[in-house]
């Protein structure tokens, strides 16, 4: 029997919007091998943020979306066999109590001008003060980011991030 709270797994492949740390092929395909890279895509309306700490693996922020008008958030757009959507979940903390991240729907546009629906996660109850992200976990992000070559602007505001320092963490 399935806990009331798990969110539906879907009846088919979903579109994912990935703005952190699975921005990285290899992290992504850490928890969902079936991930093909769709389009990098851009998210109105929502800035980066590191509004939760990762104490155990990351050893500092990690990355959150959070309303700002004005603002936005590029990432890659990734399409998931459905079987691979609880696992998703679980490396997003979905499942943990108190729960982590909680999908969200969100519309994403394509350089092509397309305009996607799509399941992204957000904190559930984030640190308005933030924390500063391990240079493990921003060179994780910056490292995805480049290999899809998103826009230059972009990566610059990534690069300016300051991060905490502490060395170790990783994938997980």
């Amino acid at each position: 029997m399935r806990e009331a709270s798990a969110p539906e797994t879907p009846a088919g492949p979903f579109l994912y919007f990935a703005y952190g740390s699975n921005l990285s092929e290899a992290r992504l395909h850490m928890h969902a091998p079936s991930a093909r890279l769709v389009s990098i895509a851009r998210l109105e309306g929502y800035r980066l943020a590191f509004s939760i700490e990762s104490k155990r693996s990351w050893l500092g922020g990690v990355g959150d979306i959070v309303v700002a008008a004005g603002e936005e958030t590029w990432g890659a757009l990734w399409v998931i066999d459905p079987e691979h959507s609880r696992g998703l979940d679980a490396q997003e903390g979905v499942f943990r109590n108190p729960p982590a991240y909680r999908r969200l729907a969100v519309e994403v546009e394509t350089p092509a001008g397309d305009r996607v629906r799509c399941r992204t996660y957000q904190v559930v109850a984030p640190d308005p003060d933030g924390f500063a992200p391990s240079p493990a976990y921003k060179e994780t992000i910056l490292s995805g980011a480049r290999d899809l070559g998103l826009p230059q602007a972009y990566l610059g505001r990534l690069e300016a991030i300051a991060d905490n320092g502490v060395a170790g963490g990783g994938a997980h």
